[in-house]
């Protein structure tokens, strides 16, 4: 059931490139799994036919909703390369920068884009908080799925963001972090096989 509601998806919204998209994500899931066992990316509880909805489908649900054709976007926090890669894969024109703190997560992050051979695509390793100026008014798109907003994070965030930049935050119940922001959009893409799913966007502010 999960794959195939993943497909469904799929076929709604990326018909014309169904197939390769699905030999991609199913190359993907692959890798990760086995990786996953080296080092943890992803929850180790979660079973392989989950990853379908609670990871691959969860990432995308966003692009019924938001155009990221042709967007500079980094993935803050991106762990198992969850959302920057499904995104990437399913928008292919995109930019995607996969940030995380971690060399052992990067080193496999790099691997996955290898395999897949995923063109711009790639990825940083360092704390948000850290990055240079090289990386300011740089990103059309922050995204962000499993990492808690500090009020240290918002400053910098902003500031790498292009002028008309946006901010995207995978979010369930809990949103208490996003208290730091004064002007929001929230949106519900919720899923039956995902549950609570909130996608929140805060614009650069100028």
């Amino acid at each position: 059931m999960q794959k195939r509601e993943f497909e469904n998806f799929i076929k709604i919204h990326f018909n014309t490139r169904y197939n390769m998209i699905m030999r991609t994500f199913e190359k993907y899931l692959e890798i990760l799994t086995e990786e996953n066992k080296k080092v943890n990316l992803v929850s180790r509880k979660t079973s392989v036919n989950d990853f379908w909805t609670i990871h691959f489908l969860d990432s995308i649900l966003p692009v019924a909703y938001v155009n990221f054709d042709q967007k500079k976007i980094l993935d803050f926090g991106s762990g198992g390369g969850l959302p920057g890669l499904p995104i990437k894969i399913v928008i292919p024109d995109t930019i995607v920068y996969l940030l995380d703190s971690r060399q052992k997560k990067v080193n496999i992050l790099k691997k996955i884009i290898k395999k897949l051979d995923l063109k711009d695509c790639f990825t940083i390793v360092s704390r948000l908080e850290n990055l240079n100026k090289e990386w300011e008014n740089y990103f059309d798109v922050i995204i962000c799925r499993s990492v808690k907003i500090l009020p240290d994070y918002k400053d910098k965030m902003m500031k790498l963001l292009k002028k008309d930049g946006k901010i995207m935050l995978y979010k369930s119940k809990k949103l208490d972090d996003i208290s730091l922001f004064e002007t929001k959009e929230i949106i519900d893409i919720s899923h039956p096989l995902i549950g609570f799913r909130r996608l929140v966007i805060i614009k650069k502010k100028i």
